[in-house]
């Protein structure tokens, strides 16, 4: 195994590619970064990977920028399939993170400034984002539980659930399901056959298009709702009274639903008065 520490006062930088194994980042310390590399199988290539990995720390202005390029993704060389690493990074909360991997999983704990991580088949989990995030995966499932900036998050196959979002949010699913607890701005979300589940929508506008999955959106109590719903051949039904303006006797900021599917039903209802959805 490797490993390197790093003073790391004041803004902090990570870049991080691993083609196959895990990637493991939490942010919650100060002052010190550290890394940690091993191999995950018992192999020579794996432990080649290991050996010849680059780590390296760079002054950019005022921010510490932490390079760790394992072999292979970037046009170093050959990356045998045999091989497998676990790079594991513990950094300074409020990091900005950049992380690439072809089938390596991807786990980023603790608070960041902004991040933009990107796998093949790898699966993503990344609980809290200060900025902006950018995930996708070719076919691993994505998880995040805040972001306050703005989102875009895509999978080909896999599930993709997102806890609250800040900004503009922009989601997108060929055949995995997608949940979002906590939709607090404009929302859009395409899905091919996947179930698409919004269990609070707070204000602006909210875009489901999905050709056979279903539809299920909650609404926030003391909201102005607008909305337009339509299937080809599914149900469409709601909870709140249908109209140009649903809700004509509330005042509160408007929710505007344009919800569409080929086959799949749709359902609006109003938000459970959880605290997980309430503000």
């Amino acid at each position: 195994m490797r490993h390197e520490r790093f003073d790391t006062p004041g803004k902090v930088r990570l870049d991080l590619s691993v083609p196959a194994g895990e990637i493991d980042v939490r942010a919650e310390g100060e002052g010190e970064t550290t890394v940690d590399l091993e191999p995950l199988r018992s192999n020579d290539t794996s432990r080649e990977a290991v050996e010849s990995a680059r780590i390296q720390l760079r002054e950019r202005g005022d921010v510490h920028e932490l390079v760790v390029d394992v072999r292979g993704t970037r046009g170093l060389g050959i990356f045998s399939r045999g091989a497998e690493v676990r790079l594991v990074v513990r950094c300074p909360a409020g990091a900005e993170l950049e992380a690439e991997g072809g089938s390596a999983d991807v786990q980023a704990a603790g608070r960041y400034s902004s991040v933009s991580v990107q796998t093949g088949s790898g699966d993503l989990a990344v609980t809290a984002v200060d900025g902006d995030a950018k995930l996708r995966s070719g076919s691993g499932d994505v998880a995040l539980e805040r972001v306050d900036g703005e989102l875009v998050a895509q999978t080909g196959s896999g599930d993709v659930a997102i806890g609250r979002t800040g900004r503009r949010a922009a989601v997108r699913s060929a055949s995995g399901d997608v949940a979002v607890r906590d939709a607090t701005s404009e929302l859009s979300v395409q899905t091919a056959s996947g179930d698409v589940r919004i269990e609070a929508a707070s204000v602006g506008a909210v875009s489901v298009q999905s050709a056979s999955g279903d539809v299920y959106v909650g609404v926030r109590k003391d909201r102005t709702v607008w909305m337009d719903a339509k299937s080809l051949s599914g149900d469409t039904t709601s909870d709140l009274p249908v109209g140009d303006a649903a809700e004509p006797q509330e005042e509160g900021p408007l929710v505007e639903l344009r919800l569409q599917t080929m086959s799949g039903d749709i359902h609006i209802a109003r938000a459970a008065a959880t605290a997980d959805v309430e503000r």
